[in-house]
């Protein structure tokens, strides 16, 4: 067994980012969370699912408890499976004995969940900025250059600036639709718990 298996675990590719990471986690805590999946190896599998965000993440972290600054992959394996292992796993079990309401109010599946959501208001910002600044640099450009004395249609310009801007306009629409759908889940949560 070596580090390759947390990654197969989650679904992620091992060049995965901490927002692939997280967003993996949370799909596959909620489908085999034993409070909502009842087939007989689910409590185990989610147990391994824990195990594998938790490794993942101290990876990525900048500032891993009780590794060296430099440490290689496979030393860091070989600390975790000495180390801390074992007790990942008993938080997980922990976990996995939680009503699924409950887990989900857990630190570690509402940290997920907010970082993501932070991100998506964030690439929107992002998107709306890149088109302005496009916006201003076909403004401050102009459409047309002087070319050896003579005004010639800035094209170089203006294909930079519609290439930028539909760069803005991708990163707005991802972000908007995340950010719809989660707003759409909230209210249905919200209305459901005002009926009940």
């Amino acid at each position: 067994m070596d580090v390759s298996h947390y990654y197969r675990i989650l679904g992620v590719p091992e060049n995965a980012g901490i927002n692939e990471i997280k967003n993996a986690f949370r799909k596959k805590a909620k489908d085999y969370h034993p409070d909502i999946n009842k087939e007989e190896g689910a409590h185990e599998k989610f147990v391994d699912i824990n195990e594998a965000y938790t490794y993942l993440m101290n990876l990525r972290s900048e500032n891993t408890s009780g590794t060296a600054a430099g440490q290689s992959q496979t030393d860091y394996y070989r600390w975790w499976m000495e180390q801390e292992r074992e007790r990942a796993r008993r938080r997980a079990a922990r976990r996995a004995r939680m009503r699924f309401e409950e887990f989900r109010r857990s630190s570690i599946y509402r940290t997920t969940s907010m970082l993501s959501h932070m991100l998506d208001y964030f690439l929107l910002g992002l998107g709306v900025f890149i088109i302005l600044a496009a916006g201003f640099g076909l403004y401050s450009q102009g459409l047309y250059i002087e070319d050896n004395g003579d005004e010639v249609l800035n094209i170089s310009g203006i294909v930079a600036d519609i290439i930028i801007t539909f760069a803005g306009i991708l990163f707005i629409t991802v972000s908007w639709n995340s950010i719809k759908s989660y707003r759409k889940k909230f209210r249905k949560k919200y209305k459901n718990g005002k009926k009940q």
